[in-house]
């Protein structure tokens, strides 16, 4: 059984010099002139999170944190009890599915929402650290529970787990009645649960080390004066018309020199963070850290080995459209930051967050009433917080840790296109646990993030397509085709690059060798170039972009992006043309939640995560994105 508490957390990560440039087209409007806070005054939607809703003080939720605690001794009552069906129910139904839960979510969703709203706060990270306490106090006190189970012959669980009792269950238990599935023991579970006080440690000093004590590097203005060349101020730079290309490019050749001078600490890094995770898949009886992160979600590693096929048999087209990319913009030389230029002259402005959602509403009308009464009850609900503010989680992301409330979710929107997609993107989670919670039981009300990322995915795939039906002029419609093609691009291409570069890493974790800074920059450069090619010049400080991302702590994560944008893009066409049914199945996937593996929930959907065909139609989807775009800039 996976952790009892599953904190999801979907959230949107970008690395420097891959962001998806849409809307971002004048840096000087966005740095320069229009460097302002928001308003935060709510108009037709609330803008602010609403957390006395949840606790009206932090000793309420002191209160029911005590309470959990002293009901973490009810675990004792079913030790050497676990040997009948009546008794089982009750334990799991204790465990999971009973006040102790849901007492727990509770202080979760309350601990992590005021995280995510200031993560400078003391009070909120002591609530975390109190919950991790209460998370392995638990495991070990729970630890029995599988041994016991896993004592009985097959034949005797297979006798429990066929009992009414567990009628609509099966699939949430199945790995108790898995002739091949083997458990930890009890002492194995103890073990675990202890050394889990350091699993994470490396994400974390990453993210200090990388937001907060990494030091900027310093560079000469034209005009003479040495500036640290922050994140703000390189973006200022990049996207200035004051400054030529030449100096551009010092600037960004100069700005990744941040992470050359601490390869080696983050190679160390990086390396603890593929040895726990390797050391968890030992635990867990698996071979690889591969295997271990596909168990989890039920899938067959088949999948990663065709989207790296597809990856590859895509890349001739992908360079193609980088290509026309450097042609759009007139430029001979193409550099990481010129990707992020558009090449269209449209400038859409900002939008008002309340037109922002209007408009998204508009484009997701494809999907039925229904749908949209889903996304209104949400986003008129006080569970989204809208405008950036000091120190205030960056990016955005979707929360439910508690079905006894509606989705929580959290932008910083500042009223760029970006931001308006965003926001279809977001609620696309949103809206899809709000379904699994209305139509499955408490166990499968979770849809894992590989199914997650299908529903945000789709929705900004149809966004876009509107905008672009509705675009006015050729420009218009150029702008956001390329915003369309550059999500695409970033979310298949670039995080299947990220993939293989993990992969490299594991690999070389298992077989007993180190990480070395070095070696691990080899790679990255030898993938860069397999990718890009010569479409893009790359700088010999690019060899160490590898240190800056973030998402290489979450073991085996990004693949999923690439796998999701994939089915995304076949469910979204066939939304688009009006396929008879189409609709209708897409909802009926979303209302499943986790109540099956991935390949037959997305049956449903018409996808099929192992066929060629599916990775095969979505580089077609792709490439008839770049014949638009090609047609659009020759003209």
């Amino acid at each position: 059984m996976n952790w009892k508490i599953i904190r999801r957390v979907t959230a949107i990560v970008l690395t420097m010099s891959l962001l998806v440039a849409c809307g971002k087209e004048d840096f000087i409007n966005k740095y320069n002139l229009e460097n302002k806070k928001q308003t935060e005054e709510s108009g037709k939607y609330p803008v602010k999170w609403d957390l006395e809703s949840v606790y009206a003080s932090q000793q309420d939720w002191q209160t029911d944190y005590d309470k959990a605690m002293d009901m973490l001794s009810g675990y004792e009552r079913f030790k050497g009890n676990l040997n009948n069906a009546q008794t089982i129910k009750e334990y799991l139904d204790f465990a999971y599915f009973t006040e102790l839960t849901a007492i727990q979510k509770k202080l979760w969703m309350y601990a992590k929402l005021g995280n995510g709203l200031d993560a400078t706060d003391g009070v909120f990270k002591n609530m975390l650290a109190k919950l991790d306490n209460m998370d392995r106090i638990e495991k070990q006190k729970c630890a029995f529970a599988d041994t016991e189970i896993f004592e009985l012959s097959l034949e005797e669980r297979q006798e429990i787990f066929s009992d009414p009792v567990f009628q609509g269950l099966e699939y949430w238990l199945r790995s108790y009645v898995d002739p091949d599935y083997e458990p930890l023991s009890e002492d194995e579970k103890l073990v675990a649960s202890t050394l889990s006080m350091g699993y994470g440690y490396a994400e974390q000093i990453f993210d200090i080390l990388n937001d907060v004590e990494l030091p900027y590097p310093t560079i000469k203005l034209p005009n003479g004066k040495t500036v640290e060349l922050t994140d703000e101020e390189y973006y200022k730079i990049l996207g200035s018309a004051v400054y030529k290309d030449e100096f551009k490019k010092e600037a960004n050749q100069v700005y990744l020199t941040r992470y050359k001078n601490f390869a080696n600490t983050f190679a160390a890094l990086l390396e603890e963070n593929c040895s726990q995770a390797y050391a968890a898949a030992v635990l867990n009886n698996e071979e690889t850290t591969l295997d271990d992160a596909f168990a989890d979600y039920d899938l067959d590693t088949g999948v990663f080995d065709m989207l790296v096929e597809a990856a590859h048999k895509g890349i001739p087209e992908y360079q193609r459209y980088l290509d026309l990319h450097a042609e759009g913009l007139g430029i001979k030389e193409q550099y990481a930051y010129n990707m992020t230029e558009p090449v269209s002259y449209y400038y859409r402005g900002r939008t008002d967050y309340d037109d922002a959602v209007d408009e998204v509403i508009d484009a997701l009308s494809v999907l039925g009433d229904d749908y949209i009464d889903h996304f209104k009850e949400i986003i008129t609900s006080g569970h989204v917080d809208v405008y950036p503010t000091d120190n205030k989680t960056s990016g955005a992301y979707e929360s439910r840790l508690s079905s006894d409330y509606l989705p929580w979710v959290l932008f910083n929107y500042e009223g760029y296109p970006d931001d308006v997609s965003t926001i279809a993107h977001e609620m696309g989670h949103a809206v899809y646990d709000l379904y699994s919670s209305e139509n499955q039981i408490p166990g499968y009300q979770n849809p894992t993030i590989f199914t997650q990322e299908v529903a945000s995915t789709t929705n900004e795939l149809l966004y876009y397509n509107y905008m672009m039906n509705k675009a006015e002029t050729d420009e218009e419609k150029l702008f956001y085709l390329e915003c369309a093609i550059t999500m695409y691009a970033n979310t298949f291409f670039t995080q299947m690059m990220y993939s293989e570069f993990e992969d490299y890493m594991y690999k070389i974790v298992e077989s007993g060798e180190a990480l070395d800074a070095e070696g691990l920059s080899d790679k990255w450069a030898e993938l860069v170039q397999e990718y890009r090619g010569d479409s893009i010049v790359n700088f010999e400080e690019n060899r160490y972009q590898w240190a800056s991302i973030p998402h290489l702590y979450y073991v085996y994560y990004v693949y999923q992006y690439s796998a999701d944008v994939a089915y995304a893009a076949s469910i979204a066409e066939r939304i688009t043309a009006g396929e008879e049914g189409a609709v209708d199945e897409y909802i009926e996937f979303l209302k499943k939640g986790n109540s099956a593996t991935p390949v037959d929930l997305l049956s449903g959907a018409g996808i099929d995560p192992l066929s060629a065909k599916t990775y095969d139609h979505a580089l077609e989807y792709f490439t008839s994105l770049v014949d638009e775009y090609e047609r659009l800039i020759k003209k």
